[in-house]
């Protein structure tokens, strides 16, 4: 992985993981925020790519100046049309998805009763998280290696981020979501693969550490090296969102 640094000049838009990539640990840091600012009063675009849930969406889009954010690992985008939100849906109806969803969760509970549902849930509209180390009590490296093996066995697509074990129905995932939005915004905002930049931490963000020919990882991402096939083609000094004020100060200079 090349120093962010060497990255090629005239870039004009940002996708970013959000946990462990803008934050550090569970915290957004002011000088975080007021890098993001920053790249928007430049000019640059800016896309939130998560795995966080729609509910999150809509909060964020209302509280960041983000242009739109993918939620749930490329389920559906909320865009960002003035001065309204337009919802994008990319996969299939949630409703009967929830419920076989929940069918595998409890057929998991009942292997491992310790198990737990994330505390963001609530507020998901098409996928299930397992929280595995956002809150206390953590699970074991042991244990997440059987969610993931057992998950393969179920019908469902799953994919480890940094606090949880994401799983749903259906073939999307961030790739697919981000070539929605370049594809559907990419002439407004004057975007393509060459001139736009990811930014992500761990194993959810793989699809676009290979998709995008800018793709960085923060620092921490050193922690799932030996997990992911296809590694960031730049990496930063530091980690979580200092590695993302980082990357700004060099997009900016």
């Amino acid at each position: 992985m090349k120093k962010v640094t060497s990255l090629p000049k005239k870039i004009k838009g940002v996708f970013m993981d959000l946990d462990g990539t803008l934050t550090v640990g569970p915290k957004l840091f002011a000088s975080t925020y007021k890098a993001l600012e920053e790249l928007k009063n430049a000019g640059f675009w800016t896309v939130i790519v998560s795995g966080r849930p729609a509910g999150w969406a809509d909060c964020l889009m209302r509280l960041t100046p983000i242009d739109a954010m993918i939620f749930e690992n490329g389920a559906g985008v909320l865009l960002r049309d003035g001065e309204k939100l337009v919802l994008h849906p990319l996969a299939p109806n949630p409703g009967q998805a929830r419920q076989a969803l929940q069918s595998v969760f409890e057929k998991l509970k009942k292997a491992k009763p310790y198990l737990r549902q994330a505390s963001d849930q609530a507020y998901r509209l098409y996928d299930c998280a397992v929280d595995i180390c956002e809150e206390e009590p953590h699970l074991s490296e042991k244990d997440v290696e059987w969610l993931l093996e057992t998950l393969k066995k179920e019908k469902v697509t799953a994919k480890l981020s940094s606090i949880h074990v994401n799983f749903w129905k259906g073939n999307h995932d961030k790739r697919s979501a981000c070539e929605f939005l370049l594809k559907s915004e990419g002439k407004k905002w004057k975007a393509d693969l060459k001139n736009v930049v990811f930014l992500g931490d761990s194993p959810n963000d793989e699809p676009l550490f290979e998709y995008f020919p800018n793709s960085v990882g923060v620092a921490n991402v050193r922690d799932f090296e030996d997990k992911l096939i296809h590694r960031p083609k730049f990496v930063t000094n530091k980690a979580g969102g200092k590695g993302f004020e980082e990357l700004v100060r060099v997009l900016k200079a």
